[in-house]
């Protein structure tokens, strides 16, 4: 295994970054267009309050084995009032370009 390989890829293109820029964008559009629910989940909602770690980078081989539609799929852990809360799962290409994210609620 390279991991090393991978790390130098998540640094090269600035994954974690990106990846808690792309929570923040997600979440913020959720917040606008699910209000009702938001504010169940949210009771009260105070962004200070909200923590996030980088839980699992992993590179997903699909179409195996040509091996021909890869990712680095990062997955962000969210913590709100020390409560985990929520995930966040973003996929990249090997291009460093976002193929998908999504926000899974607990």
């Amino acid at each position: 295994m390279d991991i090393k390989g991978i790390k130098e890829f998540v640094a090269k293109y600035s994954l974690e970054e990106r990846s808690f820029k792309g929570f923040w964008d997600y979440f913020n559009m959720y917040q606008k267009e699910h209000k009702d629910d938001f504010e169940k989940d949210f009771n009260g909602f105070n962004s200070k309050e909200i923590e996030l770690f980088i839980d699992t980078v992993s590179l997903r081989i699909t179409n195996w084995p040509e091996e021909g539609y890869n990712h680095i799929v990062i997955s962000v852990r969210v913590h709100y009032k020390g409560k985990y809360m929520c995930y966040y799962t973003i996929v990249f290409a090997l291009n460093g370009e976002v193929e998908d994210d999504h926000l899974s609620l607990l």
